[in-house]
């Protein structure tokens, strides 16, 4: 191929428009906020897959964030301690995996007793739903 058509070629490639993206890309990648609602409504709104539910260890499920807080105040100390030691705290790990949920899991990572993992679970959750 002569040298010319070779210069042409390539400037062509490098005067094309870039491929158009999907709707659902432009979403998430152009506006952060908005990712940051669809985060939040998931989160809260919805329940974990039913593999993903996390079972206390005296066997109850908790199916999504606003049952977290519930269950607090059922449950017993010995089982709230069983998940929450200096070492580890499942709940905190459950929300960031399951949920994506980085802001709540650093926050229930520092708590460690009963009441206050609930008043900051229903606090997260009605400073996200308005």
């Amino acid at each position: 191929m002569p040298r010319r058509r070779m210069a042409q070629k390539e400037k062509r490639k490098r005067g094309r428009p870039p491929k158009k993206k999907k709707l659902e890309e432009i979403k998430h990648e152009a506006v952060p906020e908005l990712q940051t609602e669809l985060i939040t409504e998931t989160t809260v709104k919805r329940d974990a897959p039913e593999t993903s539910y996390f079972v206390l260890c005296n066997g109850k499920p908790v199916k999504n964030i606003k049952e977290l807080a519930d269950i607090m105040e059922e449950i017993e100390d010995q089982v709230f301690n069983h998940h929450v030691t200096s070492d580890k705290n499942d709940f905190a790990t459950w929300v960031k995996d399951i949920f994506k949920d980085i802001e709540l899991a650093e926050k229930l990572a520092g708590v460690k007793d009963k009441k206050h993992m609930q008043l900051v679970v229903y606090k997260h959750i009605a400073h996200k739903l308005w």
